[in-house]
């Protein structure tokens, strides 16, 4: 660790002094937000509710939050590194395809067959079961189910539904290259005003819908960490602000839908910078194993749904989690070292230069 970074861990941190340190806690974040997603699932899973619902929230809400709360912050970072649009678009490729195709393969031709209701005959001879692994690769996992699999759970034929998400990641990044590539990115004012009708947008549908995760609610997630980039140099993260920030989630969760969302995407990209950069190291024993967060997160739900079908009758939400996290702690380790590294290393270098 730097002499710098020593110093700035026990003190306020400016965000621009950090940004590109990569002795951060975005790893262990990541995970513990991919395991909150999990935690969270094995309670709707089994047709029960989690304690966080009490505040009118969810942890699988807050995990996805996070996930694009530090997304647009990193994302917009890579391209400002790289402002090339063929190598921004192989990074995100390498970075979701490769793991997410085995994900599909495995579960169309390991995991279907061994929990589907349906004969291996009617199985293997359905166009489903073949489209599958193709649909979930190209980020089309909307409906995409398998005969057979999962029918007679809480939440029917639902193979992977977390993947929902990975599409709307995408359109994020397509939005932020657009933006690169015009030089709109770099106007202040336009990604404060697109980050501004984002929330409104944000909170004007969850009035409506009463929906208290979305596509239109993470995209504004994202599109507000993108803007953070843009005033990293003011941005100065402290413990007493990230209480505030803890404290206004607390209080905006006891009023309006309309008002949470704006106050919580807000508060979390803040509270995801600080826990990054203000902090001393976290987890380390953990990340040092491999960055697992994206393996956990799209292995998690068909191993939970698998568990749920296997062990029958009523299961608690609490065995779920006990069961599932080490499984799927392994399966995500098993992703990255075999799957997602040796892709990354493919990764082309910058070709368009560093830009300041």
């Amino acid at each position: 660790m730097s002499t710098t970074a020593t110093t700035h861990r026990f003190g306020p941190v400016r965000l621009g002094d950090r940004i590109g340190d990569r002795d951060n806690n975005f790893d262990i974040l990541r995970l513990l937000a991919a395991w909150a997603v999990l935690v969270s699932h094995s309670f709707a899973l089994v047709g029960e509710v989690e304690p966080l619902h009490q505040l009118d929230a969810s942890l699988g809400a807050v995990g996805v939050l996070i996930f694009f709360s530090v997304s647009g912050l990193l994302i917009r970072r890579s391209w400002e590194y790289d402002p090339s649009p063929r190598d921004f678009w192989i990074k995100r490729a390498l970075r979701l395809l490769p793991a997410l195709a085995v994900v599909g393969l495995v579960t169309a031709f390991v995991l279907g067959p061994l929990v589907t209701s349906d004969g291996l005959r009617t199985y293997f001879g359905s166009w489903e079961t073949w489209i599958y692994p193709v649909r979930i690769t190209l980020l089309f996992p909307f409906g995409a189910g398998l005969p057979g699999v999962f029918e007679d759970l809480e939440y029917a034929g639902a193979v992977n539904g977390p993947l929902w998400s990975l599409p709307v990641e995408v359109f994020a990044y397509a939005g932020l290259a657009v933006l690169g590539v015009t030089g709109l990115l770099r106007r202040r004012g336009l990604m404060v005003a697109l980050s501004v009708l984002g929330l409104a947008w944000a909170a004007v549908w969850i009035s409506i819908t009463n929906d208290s995760l979305g596509a239109i609610y993470v995209l504004a997630a994202f599109a507000v960490s993108a803007t953070a980039y843009s005033f990293k140099d003011r941005i100065v993260l402290t413990w007493p602000l990230a209480l505030v920030a803890l404290v206004l989630c607390v209080l905006s969760g006891l009023g309006p839908d309309a008002l949470r969302v704006v106050v919580w995407t807000v508060c979390a990209v803040y509270l995801c910078c600080w826990f990054a950069y203000a902090l001393p190291p976290i987890g380390r024993r953990l990340t040092r194993l491999g960055d697992a967060s994206y393996g956990v997160y799209i292995w998690a739900w068909p191993v939970q749904q698998a568990t749920i079908e296997l062990l029958g009758g009523d299961p608690s939400p609490w065995a779920v989690i006990a069961i599932t996290t080490p499984i799927v702690w392994l399966l995500a380790q098993a992703s990255w070292h075999l799957v997602e590294a040796p892709a990354l290393k493919h990764k082309p270098r910058p070709t368009a230069g560093l830009v300041s």
